[in-house]
């Protein structure tokens, strides 16, 4: 049997192979742990309540904490079989049989397993059994656009008054300078692009959402002295128990912060919740709730087929609506007389109309081609109208 520092020397390379994957991926570890997996309560978000075992032995605690670290959960002890389909390995014996081969997969992709079993008819020349996996895998499409990203205002900074005040001010100095234009079309992208440069000048731009949100500066210079020392440990035996030290301080450190981070969401939500903002609130409790989403752009055809193509799909589309929209005409034998009462003419719209259409626009909206949300015309002032 493996001392611990050979396993322990095991789980960091397969650490540091497990880091290498794009976060993106869907990423499944899967082979012979030798851990005994058993029912402990406390495991049962990772592990599940199926295992063979009612007791983890020293190398399914290690492989319980290597998928706790790495939001890893245990797929081959989550659905409920038969302890003849569970077991993996017979013993010399050949009576005792264990289940020590084990499938991990991400917590995000957890879903594309959905069955994981045993097959003791199969012969395979091994004391082990022939292990099955069912996966059902998610294909997302890949989207492509020709037009550039625009860089979205942060529209919740005009809750602010100064910051509102000094938006219009700008607004107000900057339309005051304009010249008068013949083209509309030249007179709106005149326009369109001072409201922008304004809007992002003062009110700023809404920042990407940062993935990992608990991780802090001193996480990153509790990784890197790790990498040191492992660096040094690898060439020279003495720096191991200074490495094993480090390690664990990471480890313990990257909990606290996770914990910290959840008890900050919650007292986030419930801030919130007191203070009456509903959106806010239910943006942070369907962040902590929902998770991962994966998009996926799929058309079916009239005869079931999934297309994926963007080309196939715009096609398909184009064969809809013909067929929609180029109905033939209704005959009928009524003679409706024609209406000829009504003007085409329609009078200009005051001032006062159109602030009150745009005051009538909802927020938070996704804005048009033109970049522009709602509210930057609504709290811009009269100048923007």
């Amino acid at each position: 049997m493996a001392n611990d520092d050979i396993k322990d020397r095991f789980y960091e390379e397969l650490e540091l192979v497990y880091d290498l994957i794009p976060e993106y991926d869907a990423k499944i570890v899967l082979g012979d742990f030798n851990a005994k997996i058993g029912q402990e309560e406390i495991f049962t978000p990772t592990i599940g309540r199926h295992s063979k075992h009612k007791e983890s032995n020293g190398n399914g605690i290690r492989l319980v904490s290597f998928a706790t670290l790495k939001s890893l959960v245990v797929k081959s002890t989550m659905f409920p079989h038969k302890n003849i389909y569970k077991g993996t390995w017979k013993s010399p014996d050949g009576v005792t049989v264990n289940q020590i081969d084990h499938v991990l997969v991400d917590n995000r992709h957890k879903a594309v397993i959905e069955d994981v079993r045993s097959f003791r008819g199969a012969d395979v020349d091994s004391d082990h059994y022939m292990l099955g996996i069912k996966i059902k895998a998610k294909i997302k499409a890949i989207r492509k656009t020709d037009r550039p990203g625009q860089p979205v205002m942060n529209t919740e900074n005009l809750k602010d008054e100064a910051v509102r005040r000094t938006f219009q001010l700008e607004l107000h100095n900057r339309f005051n300078g304009l010249e008068a234009q013949d083209d509309v079309d030249e007179a709106w992208v005149e326009v369109r692009d001072i409201v922008k440069e304004v809007g992002l000048k003062v009110i700023g731009k809404r920042g990407s959402c940062k993935k990992r949100k608990w991780w802090s500066k001193e996480c990153d210079m509790a990784m890197e002295e790790k990498r040191r020392l492992r660096a040094l440990s690898l060439q020279d035996h003495k720096w191991e128990i200074e490495y094993t030290e480090k390690r664990n301080f990471l480890r313990n450190l990257i909990r606290q912060c996770k914990r910290k981070h959840l008890e900050d969401q919650l007292s986030q939500v419930e801030t919130l919740m007191r203070s009456n903002a509903s959106r806010k609130f239910y943006q942070e409790v369907r962040a902590v709730k929902k998770g991962y989403q994966p998009t996926v752009q799929f058309l079916e055809d009239d005869a079931g087929n999934l297309i994926s193509d963007p080309s196939e799909m715009r096609n398909e589309w184009r064969r809809y609506f013909e067929g929609l929209l180029n109905c033939p005409p209704v005959e009928t034998d009524i003679n409706v007389p024609e209406d000829t009462s009504h003007s085409t003419q329609t009078e200009i719209p005051t001032f006062e109309e159109v602030r009150k259409a745009i005051m009538r626009l909802k927020n938070n909206k996704c804005p048009g081609v033109d970049g522009i949300p709602a509210e930057i015309w609504k709290y811009g002032g009269g100048s923007a109208v």
